[in-house]
């Protein structure tokens, strides 16, 4: 159980065995669970399952950011009924639950652990917060397509994620990334496909679009702006692409942020 405070969040492509709750109380920018990529920002709070990749990584104007992370050791609480029932649900569905949409209240309830004054007093917020937790219909964060594939690759798609986040303005050649990770670009083709279910030409357009989501809900950049920004080469392959991914143009889900 930690508290983050620092400029920004990095690009740290990890895993570990035990569940991890994160709530996100400043910053912006994008969300990895497993396959998923999504925009986060203030109020983000996420259960990942255990040995699920993840990462969080801030948008290039966020200047501070605060997470409250809680990692719980899954041996030693397995038979409370609370936790395994989420455990459970994880095992068969998910690679995470995406509590972002509850009421603030309950997530002041993370922030209560770190200010217990006890290790027991601490228990006991947890089992409650815990306890709450599974009796909320969460969105689920979909299971890997290949889960020991990506942790076995765990060093090489760390080092592909920050090379995305380092170059995704720009053209993107697949014989540099590939020569990154020491891999014909066959090879890493192949190898890719196998770990992410998907092309990294198609992965490289998600994270594209989740950028230019961002951009919609928190720039004043207009749609072509942004387009060439996210290193699109045409406004008609970024509209094309956006849809594709989101099942909306640009300009419908800019329009509903504005009626949210």
């Amino acid at each position: 159980m930690f508290k983050v405070e620092q400029q920004a969040f990095t690009a740290y492509w990890h895993y570990h065995p035990e569940v991890e709750l994160t709530y996100i109380t400043k910053g912006r920018g994008l969300r990895f669970v497993g396959d998923e990529v999504s925009t986060f920002e203030e109020g983000d709070f996420i259960w990942v399952a255990p040995n699920v990749p993840h990462q969080w990584v801030s948008s290039k104007e966020v200047e501070k950011v605060e997470a409250y992370v809680i990692q719980i050791d899954t041996q030693k609480l397995n038979q409370i009924p609370e936790i395994k029932s989420l455990l459970d649900l994880l095992d068969q569905n998910g690679s995470g639950l995406n509590f972002t949409a509850l009421k603030t209240k309950l997530k002041l309830n993370c922030i209560s652990l770190f200010q217990a004054g006890s290790n027991p007093k601490q228990l006991l917020i947890l089992l409650d917060l815990i306890h709450q937790l599974g009796q909320y219909n969460a969105e689920l964060i979909p299971m890997m397509k290949n889960s020991e594939q990506q942790i076995i690759g765990n060093e090489r798609l760390d080092i592909i994620h920050r090379f995305i986040f380092e170059h995704y303005q720009q053209q993107i050649e697949l014989d540099t990334l590939s020569t990154k990770v020491n891999m014909t670009k066959t090879s890493f083709c192949r190898w890719f496909k196998q770990a992410k279910g998907i092309s990294f030409v198609t992965y490289l357009h998600q994270f594209r679009i989740e950028q230019a989501c961002h951009l919609l809900k928190n720039s004043t950049l207009t749609k072509s702006q942004i387009a060439y920004e996210v290193g699109f080469d045409s406004i008609s392959q970024f509209n094309r692409t956006f849809k594709k991914i989101k099942g909306v143009s640009p300009s419908e889900f800019s329009k509903n942020i504005s009626l949210t």
